[in-house]
Formats: structure tokens, sequence, C-alpha cells
């Protein structure tokens, strides 16, 4: 027997009173947080890595610190060290 489509199931899903409607997304949902991995450490990178892949490019880095000064700025954060 084939799978359902997932226009099969939706209009199965539309049939349930609201109640096991509700009950099935949140299982839907915890199912998937728990079926998802988690992102390994190593994936995650710091602004001195950041700037080290950009090491070739500094006139972007340049206009990339600029900006970010500015947007600083505009927004009244604490005053910047310079």
């Amino acid at each position: 027997m084939a799978s359902p489509s997932v226009d099969e199931l939706l209009t199965a899903i539309r049939h349930l009173p609201l109640e096991d409607r509700l009950r099935l997304i949140e299982r839907a949902a915890h199912e998937a947080s728990e079926d998802t991995p988690a992102p390994p450490e190593a994936c995650q990178v710091s602004p001195r890595q950041l700037l080290g892949l950009m090491a070739d490019e500094p006139d972007i880095v340049d206009e990339m610190c600029s900006l970010a000064y500015e947007a600083r700025s505009k927004a009244q954060m604490r005053p910047i060290d310079e």
C-alpha cells in the first residue's frame, strides 16, 4: 500500500475534531524537535573567525564596521570607545 500524499493527510486532519487536530499538531511539533539534530558547535562562527574569513577583503570589513558604527550611533546605544 502506498503512503498517503500530503493533500490526503491534510484532508484527513481537517476532518478531525478541533481538539484532536491541536493535539496532533503539538505531537508532530514535539517529535520534529526531537528528531532535528542540534547544530554542531564547530558550525558556529565567532566574530574573529568571520573577520578571518574576510581577511582578503579589507574594504568589505571596513565597510561592514562603518555600517555597524553608524547603526549603533543612530540607535543611541552606549558610546563607542575610539
